[in-house]
């Protein structure tokens, strides 16, 4: 019972940082059950090698807590492996959507020669750094 707050201050936290990155729907398609999911950093401690086993099993996250309070999610490396792939393609599609949204607008671009220009340009300087 007293772990619901936790979850629910948690999530409010962590909602604008979710949706900005695209990740709403998969953080709240993860299925965290209170009961087993929310632990206390000391039982975590404790037991890590326990915690470590069931997230590569289950894929769920844990949300350890301090003092009563959420302080930190962890994952399975599978899942954020998953989640930051995701993530990055979100931050794609949102960059091509600006660019469909620019060129529907008049804007034409820029000219190929100019980017493949600036690129060489920023490829030489990188060079000269090393």
């Amino acid at each position: 019972m007293a772990a619901e707050p936790v979850l629910l201050r948690m999530a409010g936290a962590w909602k604008k940082w979710l949706v900005a990155h695209g990740m709403m729907c998969d953080f709240l398609a993860m299925n965290i059950e209170l009961k087993e999911d929310v632990v206390s950093l000391t039982d975590f401690a404790r037991n890590t090698r326990q915690h470590a086993e069931e997230l590569a099993q289950g894929g769920r996250a844990r949300i350890l807590t301090q003092n009563g309070k959420a302080a930190a999610v962890v994952l399975s490396l599978e899942a954020f492996e998953k989640m930051a792939r995701e993530a990055e393609e979100y931050r794609m599609d949102l960059r091509l959507r600006k660019a469909m949204e620019s060129y529907a607008a008049g804007n034409p671009g820029t000219p190929a020669k100019k980017v493949i220009s600036r690129i060489r340009k920023h490829a030489q300087q990188r060079r000269a750094q090393a």
